[in-house]
């Protein structure tokens, strides 16, 4: 047996930050590219776009930059403080579940 967890981050009870806008801000970042990050991880482009909107308006600070023309055409790029997000995030996460797997030995593990 195994206990399973999530972690997100909300403002004023709205979920604004975790392991989805986390996967795509990550794509993003590996393509140059919010249409390509989208494609990727089979969504449209208007709905990672939304989830991009909407955690910048919770959040209060822009996540992306747009890199226009170019060969390529343009794309998109990590905001510093999206990059210090990400960074913090994968932190927490790693020792949350250590934390995590603690607890629940102490709990569950003679059961």
């Amino acid at each position: 047996m195994k206990l399973e967890s999530r972690f997100w981050m909300s403002v004023e009870g709205q979920k604004v930050f975790g392991r989805g806008p986390y996967v795509l801000l990550k794509t993003v970042d590996r393509l140059g590219s919010l249409n390509k990050a989208a494609k990727e991880l089979n969504m449209s482009y208007s709905k990672a776009w939304a989830i991009i909107r909407r955690a910048e308006r919770l959040l209060g600070y822009n996540l992306l930059t747009s890199v226009t023309g170019g060969a390529d055409g343009g794309g998109s790029c990590l905001t510093p403080k999206a990059k210090d997000l990400l960074k913090a995030y994968e932190g927490f996460i790693e020792e949350a579940e250590e934390a995590v797997a603690i607890i629940y030995d102490k709990f569950f593990k003679d059961i």
